[in-house]
């Protein structure tokens, strides 16, 4: 008959393989030759201190709902054995028991396996639109207008800039550099109007998003003033060097790295007066407002 250790083994097993993935996927991660693009030291958001210590008090309340789960699990295992009867087959609740562990702590790995990548790219992401968005604050004074996670039925946009020289829907990626030591070539983007050329990479989605992007602000700001206002899109990758390689026409989406971006927001002869301006200004604010919380 199997031993009361034994069985407590087994009841926590599932959580052992759980650590065991968690701690190999970071294993595995740290070890990965790629790194961080961004150059711009980040400063503090409005809220952050609270926002910091939220997340801390909700870290701490997963980890009591888990505990508690789990030593709960372990009870129930141990009160539901110690009452069955004594002529039950143990080998088959041995059977049983370690062969649902294995099954449970199986699905489980996977799933927060496939968790860890994209919580990954969510910390990136989110790093790249706040690198984004304080490198163009800084160059943006006047009348000039940012505003941030521009809110769309089914997608947002993560910046739209409104200044006289036309309206710009900045959309972010954050793309990984190669290992340090392989020269300026490896810190390169080409990109020819219709693709992006990474070291050892190619891709075109990006590029096409911006646009689907910029068409629906387009169409979105006709219907709110009234008037047809020009609306550019545009492709940041913070951190990477962007080499056009194509002539750049009207409706080419932009490829930009912000923290150089000057000739493109306010260099540009203007082509909206102030009543216009404002005009664009309300409608995208309110598609950036934030629904008040009773």
């Amino acid at each position: 008959m199997i031993s009361v250790a034994i069985v407590e083994f087994l009841a926590i097993l599932p959580v052992l393989l759980l650590l065991a993935a968690v701690y190999g996927y970071k294993w595995w991660a740290d070890r990965q030759p790629r790194r961080d693009p961004l150059t711009t030291d980040l400063r503090r958001l409005p809220a952050d201190s609270l926002m910091s210590r939220l997340d801390l008090m909700r870290d701490k309340g997963l980890d009591l709902i888990l505990t508690a789960t789990m030593v709960g699990g372990m009870s129930v295992v141990l009160i539901v054995l110690r009452r069955l009867p004594a002529d039950i087959d143990w080998r088959l609740i041995d059977t049983l028991v370690l062969l649902g562990s294995l099954a449970v702590s199986g699905v489980l790995g996977q799933r927060l396996v496939r968790l860890l990548p994209e919580l990954a790219r969510m910390r990136a992401g989110i790093r790249a639109e706040q690198a984004v968005a304080q490198e163009l604050a800084e160059m943006l004074a006047g009348r000039n207008r940012i505003i941030h996670d521009v809110q769309a039925k089914q997608f947002n946009i993560d910046h739209v800039v409104i200044t006289p020289g036309g309206i710009f829907a900045v959309e972010t990626k954050s793309r990984l550099k190669p290992a340090t030591g392989q020269g300026s070539e490896s810190v390169k983007v080409l990109y020819d109007g219709k693709g992006l050329k990474f070291p050892g990479w190619m891709e075109t989605e990006p590029v096409e998003q911006a646009r689907r992007q910029a068409d629906w602000l387009a169409r979105h700001l006709q219907a709110a003033t009234g008037e047809r206002l020009p609306v550019v899109a545009v492709l940041a990758l913070p951190g990477w060097y962007v080499e056009n390689t194509a002539r750049i026409t009207n409706d080419m989406v932009r490829v930009i790295n912000p923290k150089n971006a000057s000739w493109l927001f306010v260099k540009r002869p203007p082509v909206l007066d102030d009543a216009a301006l404002q005009r664009a200004i309300h409608a995208v604010e309110k598609l950036a407002a934030v629904p008040a919380k009773d």
